[in-house]
């Protein structure tokens, strides 16, 4: 069975929340404890916010807090970024400097390379954004322009002395040159007071016909000639630059920053640290938090794990501590998934290589009266596992627990917030749900039409305060509730309305936990309906851990290595889990 790479409408967002537990995509970073006198360091290793380049191990973000009496006094939150010596792509041309600035690569200056005297662009405050780094091979005819960013585009065409090289920025031509292949053109700007080159294309090779001639280009490397400052003084959030030259940026925080529950702190544009809503915060239950970045941006992201090596005989454990893919509630301190690997000869060998578990956990409605019920993170997602024989839903139930049955429900809405609603009026829910409300001429009850997809389903009417369930078949579970709305009060005078403070949905299409069944390379070995239990390995799918390697693992989860040039055993190779995201704008 296998489940599409997770595509999400910014429209949506809101309304469906996420995997993760978030309102907003969220990549987070280990969960943690708010301890006195601890020093917290996340590095693009641990933290996914953060850029790493898993083929050149690339990424060199940190971010430190020390907490001292619960809070971060001013100074105690240190971000630190260093310029780093990357390859070109086109490896013949040598290197030059990137540094990473709040996830994003930029341009630091050149250091030893054909294209460019050595240069350090971080000394005057300035970074550029990369724009093109390839080796692609590519022919083009003396009728085709080899298309470039901001704008800028190069026509190829013969002449006595050898190739001429026409630059048009915007169809204006720029600049013009003589080369003989196999040689690079370079084109160099003075762009805020610096004379930068800012773009090189190798042409390995041409030949002469008529009436076109062919010119073959193997590596193009284009920054943008627009300067981003990075000055000292200058405010991200709660954090000002404090240095900004030679080899390093430097932020630290100018005011103080007090952990109490249930707070959302932008600490640095984009990044930000969450507080869990927690009730009970004590020395034996410290309060829990993580950093996070925020992800409102339409793009393809990955949520990716803490990077690890193949060593033979090292086992490896992937859990919600550095494996932001798996569903976490931070409030609740819900999620349980794991995945274990064990590598053999470079192999996760079948069938114990892989083994994925998962458990459920007991939580409450959001409304206190409905009781509790038993919720399980599955392949990233949160799911209804069964009721607990404390509340109404529960009694309202044939069949109380899906696990039985090797089924699971996904979580659809869990929400208290009340909402009032006019008599006639109609209560949107999810999966073409819709509910209409009307009020009855006595004041104490309520009367209810439960449509979906336009269709009547059915009719009730219920005492104020009160609960109105439906429930119907889910495979082979027999009149489970799968819908809840609890009405708090109604108002008779002037427009009636009633408050509705409660609604519980879990969706009616199945998510199959059968032994034997698959999910891409794994297989259901264990359903436990007792403990709430359910473990995969991968069974009859060894996995080889070759270089450049992406594979899908199970659902949306998939395994990646990297393309890197030496794998020794003083260099293993680098390799890690993720889960990929697609964020479309809304008009896509």
């Amino acid at each position: 069975m296998k489940h599409a790479t997770i595509v999400i409408s910014i429209a949506l967002l809101a309304t469906l929340g996420f995997a993760h537990g978030s309102e907003n995509f969220e990549i987070r970073g280990p969960v943690v404890e708010v301890v006195n006198g601890v020093e917290y360091v996340w590095g693009p290793q641990e933290f996914g916010g953060f850029y790493y380049g898993v083929n050149q191990d690339l990424g060199a973000e940190s971010l430190q807090i020390q907490i001292r009496d619960g809070s971060v006094e001013p100074g105690d939150a240190k971000y630190r970024s260093e310029a780093q010596d990357v390859a070109f792509e086109n490896e013949g041309w040598g290197n030059y400097r990137v540094l990473v600035f709040l996830g994003q690569k930029y341009f630091a200056g050149y250091g030893t390379t054909q294209i460019s005297s050595a240069c350090n662009c971080l000394e005057d405050g300035i970074l550029r954004q990369i724009l093109i780094d390839s080796a692609d091979r590519q022919t083009l005819g003396s009728d085709e322009d080899l298309l470039l960013e901001d704008g800028y585009n190069i026509r190829f065409s013969e002449d006595e002395a050898g190739v001429k090289v026409s630059l048009y920025k915007d169809t204006r031509l720029v600049d013009t040159t003589i080369i003989n292949p196999p040689e690079t053109y370079v084109y160099a700007k003075n762009v805020a007071d610096q004379d930068i080159a800012i773009l090189a294309v190798q042409v390995v090779g041409n030949v002469k016909l008529k009436p076109t001639s062919y010119y073959t280009v193997k590596g193009v490397f284009q920054i943008s000639e627009e300067p981003f400052r990075v000055e000292s003084g200058s405010e991200y959030g709660l954090m000002d630059i404090s240095s900004a030259k030679d080899d390093e940026v430097v932020m630290t925080n100018s005011q103080g920053i007090e952990f109490v529950a249930g707070k959302d702190i932008e600490l640095i544009d984009g990044i930000k640290i969450k507080t869990a809503d927690q009730g009970f915060v004590s020395a034996e239950h410290p309060l829990r938090f993580y950093v996070y970045k925020d992800i409102t941006e339409p793009g393809t992201y990955e949520i990716r794990s803490s990077i690890a090596e193949v060593v033979d005989g090292m086992t490896v454990e992937w859990d919600i501590s550095n494996f932001a893919g798996f569903h976490y509630d931070l409030d609740d301190d819900i999620g349980t998934e794991r995945i274990i690997m064990t590598i053999t000869d470079g192999a996760l060998d079948e069938p114990c290589g892989v083994r994925y578990e998962t458990v459920a956990q007991e939580d409450d409605f959001a409304l206190e009266d409905w009781g509790s019920f038993y919720t399980i993170p599955f392949m990233g997602e949160e799911y209804f596992a069964a009721y607990v024989e404390n509340g109404r839903l529960y009694y309202d139930s044939e069949d109380t627990n899906l696990m039985v049955d090797e089924q699971l429900s996904r979580m659809l809405v869990n929400s208290a917030e009340p909402l009032t609603i006019k008599s006639g009026d109609v209560l949107k829910l999810e999966e073409g749900f819709e509910a209409k409300l009307f009020v009855d001429d006595s004041c104490e009850k309520a009367f209810l039409e439960l449509c979906r997809d336009g269709n009547l389903i059915e009719m009730d009417y219920f005492d104020v305060p009160g609960t109105y369930a439906y429930t119907t078949n889910l495979g082979e579970s027999q009149n489970v509730v799968i819908l809840a709305l609890h009405v708090a009060e109604v108002n008779c005078t002037g427009d009636r309305t009633c408050t509705v403070d409660g609604i519980w949905q879990i969706s009616d299409t199945l998510t199959d936990v059968e032994e034997d069944s698959e999910y891409d390379k794994m297989t259901i070995q264990t359903v436990d309906s007792v403990c709430f239990y359910v473990m995969m390995d991968n069974e009859d799918n060894k996995i080889t851990l070759n270089r450049n390697m992406d594979t899908s693992l199970i659902g949306d989860i998939k395994i990646k290595t990297a393309d890197q040039d030496e794998i020794s055993a003083e260099a293993p190779l680098r390799w890690y889990i993720y889960e990929e995201v697609i964020i479309e704008d809304e008009e896509s």
